[in-house]
C-alpha cells in the first residue's frame, strides 16, 4: 500500500508539474514593466497598474477617487480626466549601459489641464467677486468647466528607474515624480485641494482655496450696515475709492455695491497671477515667504490665525470621510 502510495504520488507530481524545480515565471524587462504600466493606464485599468506603483503613488488617489464612495463630487472629475489622459503616446527604450540601475529612456506625450484649471478658477473667482455668485466655492463645477475644453498638452522625455530597494519591479514615486505628474494630466495639484470658509463674528467672511497646504486663491466679503443713511452719490464715491487702486493690478478683483441698508465690498486674490509685490504690499505674504516665485501662504497657519482672532473656519474637500487605516 505504501508503495502504491508513493507511485500515485509520482505520477501526480508529475501530471500537475508540482513536484522537483518549478518553472519559473518569466519577468517582465524594465522596458516592458513601463510598457505594461503604460498600456493599462491608457486602459483605465487600475488593477492592472498597482503591481508597478508604489504606495505613495498620486496614481491611487486618482484611480481610487473616481468612485464616489470614495471621490464625492470630486468622482466626476476625477474620471473626466483619466477619459482625456488616456489619449497620451508614450515610447520607452531600455537605456543601453545603465540596466542595473533600471534606467528607460521614456517620451511622453500627453494632455495636460493645469492651466484650464487655473483659468477656470480664475474665471469663477472674478465671476464670485463682481456678483456674489458662490461660483468659487464650486470647485467640482469649474474644474468640470475646465475639462470640457481642450487643455493644453505635456511632451517631455525621462530617464525613468524601475525597480527599489526591496528588489520589486516597481517605479518609485519620488524618483520619477514627473513622469507620474504628467501622467495626472494637470490634476495632481488638486488630489489634495480644499476650499475654507472662516466667517468672523463682525461678519467677514474669507473663503480660501488650497492645494495641499498651500492657498492659491482667496476672496473676502466685508459687510458694513447703515448705507442707507447716506446718498447713493456718497456711496458711489466710497466703492470706486475701494476698486480703483486695484483696477491695474493682475490676478486682483474688486467689487463694492450697496444691498439694502449693507455696502457689500469683495476683494478677489489668485495668488498665482499677481506679483510678489503686491501680495507684500497687501500683507497677504511676508518678504520672507517662499515658495516658487509667488510666496507661498499657509492654509494651516491661517486658520490657526484667524480663529485665534475668533473666526470659525469650516473645510470641504467635498469628499466623503474615509476610515482611518
Amino acid at each position: 500500500m505504501k508503495k502504491y502510495l508513493i507511485t500515485a504520488a509520482a505520477v501526480l507530481c508529475l501530471l500537475l508539474t508540482a513536484c522537483g524545480p518549478m518553472a519559473k515565471t518569466e519577468e517582465l524587462s524594465d522596458e516592458e514593466v513601463v510598457n505594461t504600466l503604460i498600456q493599462a493606464f491608457q486602459q483605465g485599468d487600475y488593477e492592472g497598474i498597482k503591481p508597478y506603483i508604489s504606495d505613495d503613488n498620486p496614481l491611487h488617489q486618482l484611480f481610487s477617487g473616481t468612485d464616489e464612495a470614495v471621490g464625492g463630487e470630486m468622482a466626476p472629475v476625477y474620471k473626466a480626466c483619466l477619459e482625456k489622459t488616456g489619449a497620451l503616446t508614450c515610447a520607452a527604450k531600455a537605456v543601453e549601459g545603465k540596466e542595473t540601475w533600471g534606467t528607460v529612456e521614456v517620451t511622453l506625450a500627453a494632455p495636460n489641464y493645469y492651466d484650464a484649471f487655473h483659468a477656470a478658477m480664475a474665471a469663477a473667482l472674478e465671476e464670485d467677486v463682481e456678483t456674489g455668485s458662490g461660483a468659487f466655492y464650486d470647485m467640482p463645477g469649474w474644474m468640470s468647466k475646465a475639462l470640457e475644453g481642450e487643455g493644453g498638452a505635456t511632451e517631455e522625455t525621462w530617464e525613468l528607474h524601475v525597480g527599489n530597494r526591496d528588489g520589486a519591479m516597481v517605479m518609485d514615486s519620488n524618483t520619477n515624480r514627473q513622469f507620474f505628474t504628467a501622467l495626472c494630466g494637470g490634476l495632481k495639484s488638486y488630489l489634495n485641494a480644499s476650499m475654507t470658509t472662516c466667517t468672523f463674528p463682525d461678519g467677514t467672511v474669507w473663503v480660501l482655496a488650497a492645494q495641499g497646504d498651500e492657498i492659491v486663491a482667496i476672496i473676502r466679503t466685508e459687510s458694513v450696515s447703515g448705507a442707507s443713511q447716506y446718498a447713493l452719490e456718497d456711496m458711489e464715491a466710497v466703492i470706486q475709492a475701494f476698486e480703483a487702486p486695484y483696477e491695474t493690478l493682475e490676478g486682483i478683483f474688486a467689487h463694492g455695491e450697496v444691498q439694502g441698508d449693507l455696502l457689500i465690498s469683495r476683494l478677489g486674490v489668485d495668488m498665482e497671477t499677481a506679483s510678489s509685490f503686491t501680495l507684500v504690499q497687501m500683507g497677504l505674504i511676508d518678504k520672507q515667504t517662499t515658495a516658487g516665485s509667488n510666496g507661498h501662504l499657509s492654509l494651516s497657519a491661517t486658520i490657526s490665525g484667524f480663529t485665534r482672532d475668533g473666526a470659525q473656519c469650516v473645510t470641504e474637500t467635498f469628499k466623503p470621510a474615509q476610515p482611518e487605516t
